[in-house]
């Protein structure tokens, strides 16, 4: 039993603290293939649904970008309210910049991109999310990122404007820029391992129609990878988004993304044992399969560090076992909003419960994959609009 739970706190310890520090501490030469790519034609994918209130905000963002060569797709999935208008009067005043395709049988994000793109000529793709306002250099640091021949998609920097509140808008912002070191590290060693739908491009000709079930822009991004492209991270390419202000709100969004990512692995994983470097499946499992089984391991310590305290009955696993167990009340009190508003404790307390709640949707949205549960379809969080 102490073998098991030595082990499954390792595995925790790994994934969390040991895998970004090697990561970060591997450095790769990075061999460029420079090409002329004069101004490369851009187009902005944004899907929406159900988006009156930002669609207008992102059309007049986007609309002010430096770069001359682009235009907006705006891809209305099945809304029923005023989205598909408000853009179809943007199409009329810009219709040099502004497009409109709608899709009405409600099979979701992936199939209303699949239907979409059929016959879209330009050279680079960027997704970006209906909430997700661009830095108006966006699209002149994208067109760089590609001027290198190996280059075949490239992910943005996402930046949380709500994360100076409190709660899960905060710990959000946190676990985002942890999450982008990592993806900064893995970049600088070749490629990263996934892109978020915040903000990517890829090179039109590498885009690949998907089923409705997975999370395209997993999918999408991580087949740049086995196709022999390299996925880069460019901090200089930004943009800007509101995080879920109540973690009641992330969480299920939080077991969404977790099913659609883990039926998303399941497509994949025979292209990513086929065509991943060993050095990139190290990263994928690292980086993200495993991660995915972080709450299996973190029942397993828990229950083995109960068992040893009663059975060893010695002070160092009674300790732990307490500790343990302190641990998850707090995330519990935390999310039941009793914790005491004492400034660094509650700060301490919501990093923990943020913690716990991304683990325990993981571990959801992963075992009704298993279960052959496929989301396609969901609610977004209203506090992000």
């Amino acid at each position: 039993m102490i073998y098991i739970f030595g082990f499954s706190v390792f595995l925790l310890v790994y994934i969390y603290i040991l895998y970004p520090i090697i990561i970060f501490c591997i450095k790769q030469p990075q061999i460029k293939k420079i090409i002329e790519l004069k101004e490369p034609s851009i187009v902005i994918i944004v899907p929406a649904h159900n988006e009156e209130q930002v669609i207008q905000e992102k059309l007049d963002n986007h609309l002010k970008l430096n770069y001359k060569n682009y235009k907006v797709l705006v891809i209305s999935d099945t809304s029923t309210d005023q989205t598909s208008n408000i853009v179809s009067k943007y199409v009329k005043q810009y219709p040099e910049k502004i497009m409109l395709n709608e899709v009405f049988d409600g099979l979701g994000k992936t199939n209303a991109i699949n239907k979409s793109l059929k016959g879209l000529d330009c050279d680079i793709l960027v997704f970006s999310d209906a909430n997700v306002y661009l830095k108006n250099d966006a699209l002149q640091q994208v067109s760089k990122s590609f001027c290198d021949n190996n280059v075949g998609g490239v992910a943005g920097q996402l930046i949380y404007t709500n994360d100076d509140l409190e709660g899960s808008a905060e710990s959000n912002g946190l676990y985002w820029k942890y999450e982008e070191s990592i993806k900064m590290s893995e970049s600088n060693t070749g490629s990263m391992m996934g892109a978020d739908g915040s903000i990517f491009a890829i090179r039109r000709d590498l885009y690949r129609e998907l089923p409705v079930h997975v999370l395209d822009d997993f999918c999408t991004s991580t087949g740049i990878i086995t196709q022999g492209y390299e996925l880069k991270f460019n901090d200089d390419i930004v943009a800007y988004e509101k995080g879920a202000e109540s973690t009641n709100e992330e969480f299920p969004r939080k077991i969404r993304i977790s099913n659609r990512s883990y039926n998303s692995y399941k497509f994949m994983k025979s292209e990513f044992l086929k065509e991943l470097s060993l050095f990139n499946l190290w990263k994928m499992y690292s980086h993200k399969v495993l991660r995915w089984y972080s709450l299996l391991f973190m029942v397993i310590a828990l229950i083995s560090n109960i068992y040893l305290s009663i059975t060893l009955a010695s002070p160092f696993w009674l300790s732990t076992a307490i500790s343990h167990i302190t641990f998850y009340l707090v995330a519990i009190i935390s999310w039941m909003g009793y914790f005491p508003r004492i400034p660094i404790l509650k700060k301490l307390a919501t990093i923990i419960e943020y913690f716990v709640m991304v683990n325990v949707a993981a571990g959801i949205g992963v075992s009704q994959s298993i279960l052959g549960v496929k989301t396609i379809t969901w609610k977004k969080a209203s506090s992000t609009r």
